[in-house]
């Protein structure tokens, strides 16, 4: 949502990476009809929305104790600070309270993600295929292909790695717009599917691009990198320059 307006007060932009379990929480609200309503609570975890029921996957969310009543979704989540770390999504006045952290959605602010859509046939759905066989499989050519993929999905399997990190690291690449690679949200439509993670104990972020319809492991990688943010975009920047190599028809100077 945009408004026309200028030089509107804001808050400062936090992040999550700055927050732990027993710091303060504030959760200012407009919840029963009463205005910037404030409560105090603590920053409980960062945890997969996986763990919540009905809560999607594939994405962290912050869990904290500051009472919110119904109508709060939407409000900011703020630090001791004052800083925003967060937008609220769901919770109940006695128990556990969520939250979207700020940096999965700042980028959706910007509009980088947004495609024009056209006449909508880019949103029909492929026809039904009938699974390959495992000769086919086996013969596959996992350069091909990566060179052929039109689309792809970008998955975690991390608390500290969240897939729209990776998208918006993705479309600032120089290199992002002549891949013709256009990120999507169902995994229906993939033709990739690029998976995340973080071993525990360490600053070492690996990923695995697989074909979405065979399964067949195509590349694999690992960055070292402080958080989520700086991972991104090594890893973005490592995927970029290897299908570009492959798209014109080069050597990656990493094996692939």
């Amino acid at each position: 949502m945009r408004i026309s307006a200028a030089k509107l007060p804001s808050l400062a932009v936090g992040t999550v990476e700055n927050t732990k379990p027993g710091d303060v929480a504030y959760a200012v609200t407009n919840s029963n009809g009463l205005i910037w309503s404030a409560t105090q609570g603590i920053f409980a975890a960062a945890r997969m929305a996986d763990e919540i029921p009905g809560a999607g996957r594939g994405y962290r969310v912050l869990q904290f104790t500051a009472p919110v009543a119904p109508g709060a979704s939407g409000g900011p989540l703020v630090d001791g600070d004052g800083n925003l770390v967060g937008i609220i999504t769901r919770g109940n006045p006695q128990g556990a309270a969520f939250a979207v952290p700020i940096e999965s959605v700042g980028g959706l602010v910007e509009g980088v993600l947004n495609t024009p859509l056209g006449d909508g046939s880019a949103l029909q759905l492929p026809s039904a295929q009938q699974s390959l066989s495992s000769r086919e499989v086996a013969n596959a050519d996992p350069k091909q292909l990566l060179r052929t993929a039109k689309t792809a999905i970008v998955h975690t399997q991390t608390a500290f790695f969240t897939p729209e990190t990776l998208e918006r690291e993705f479309v600032k690449q120089p290199g992002y717009g002549s891949l013709g690679l256009v990120l999507v949200k169902d995994p229906r439509v993939a033709d990739l599917a690029i998976t995340v993670d973080r071993p525990l104990f360490t600053y070492t972020f690996t990923y695995a691009v697989t074909d979405a319809r065979t399964s067949i492991l195509l590349d694999t990688g690992k960055v070292t990198a402080i958080d989520g943010n700086a991972a991104a975009g090594k890893i973005a920047k490592e995927l970029t320059r290897r299908l570009t190599a492959l798209r014109q028809g080069e050597s990656a100077k990493k094996p692939i």
